[in-house]
């Protein structure tokens, strides 16, 4: 056997004897077959929740587990070219508002506290993803998921607290427009156009129940989508 023939044939042998290695004494949190959920590096298991961080795996047993969803909303000025360019010097002074929205998944435990941060603006599902993972989370648990009459008195309940988003202005948004500025005491028109030309938008935080169903139907009626959190 020529040299340069036996140099391939030991890398192919010492490649196959790494996979059987790591066939061997792969961690159990590798296999997918029992996997009932995933979001931003967490896989959720029958028996535990399993972490990702580049090449460290974590597993954390499901007793003593609960997930919670919230958002946090903010405000960056930036100056950008165009009003640069329009503007000058003044650009400086008129800075573009960009208005974005994160949704943070919670979990906590006996010596865990994860959080996973996801963008609206990168992910107008995120919410929704959010929530189902830790619904799942929840019931698997064993702190299980909220009963459904919950659910309905989360928006009917006039203590509840919830935060108005909106998904999509639809094809009317001057009207749109008008209602957000209704909404939202203080708001501009330049500002009120950059909420609803960059959905998804948190319009109101943690607003009582009756004010957020009463913005939703407004909105809705102006041909927006919207949805309470």
């Amino acid at each position: 056997m020529s040299p340069p023939l036996a140099v391939v044939v030991i890398l192919f042998v010492i490649f196959l004897c790494a996979v059987a290695v790591k066939h061997l004494f792969a961690n159990p949190a590798d296999d997918t077959d029992d996997v009932v959920g995933i979001h931003q590096g967490l896989r959720l298991t029958a028996s535990a929740l399993v972490e990702t961080a580049g090449s460290t795996v974590l597993r954390h047993p499901l007793h003593g587990l609960s997930a919670r969803v919230e958002t946090r909303y903010g405000r960056n000025d930036r100056v950008t070219v165009p009003r640069v360019l329009f503007l000058g010097v003044l650009a400086l002074a008129a800075r573009k508002k960009e208005y974005d929205g994160e949704v943070l998944l919670i979990i906590e435990g006996p010596e865990t506290a994860i959080i996973r941060a996801v963008s609206l603006r990168k992910n107008p599902r995120a919410m929704r993803e959010a929530r189902e993972f830790a619904d799942l989370l929840n019931e698997q648990a064993g702190t299980g998921p909220r009963p459904a009459k919950a659910k309905n008195d989360r928006h009917s309940n006039g203590s509840t607290r919830l935060d108005v988003a909106l998904v999509d202005a639809g094809g009317r948004q001057v009207e749109v427009v008008r209602a957000v500025r209704q909404l939202v005491r203080g708001l501009g028109v330049v500002d009120a156009k950059e909420l609803v030309t960059g959905t998804p938008s948190i319009l109101l935080q943690q607003v009582p129940a009756e004010q957020a169903e009463a913005a939703r139907r407004a909105l809705e009626s102006a041909g927006a989508t919207v949805e309470l959190w």
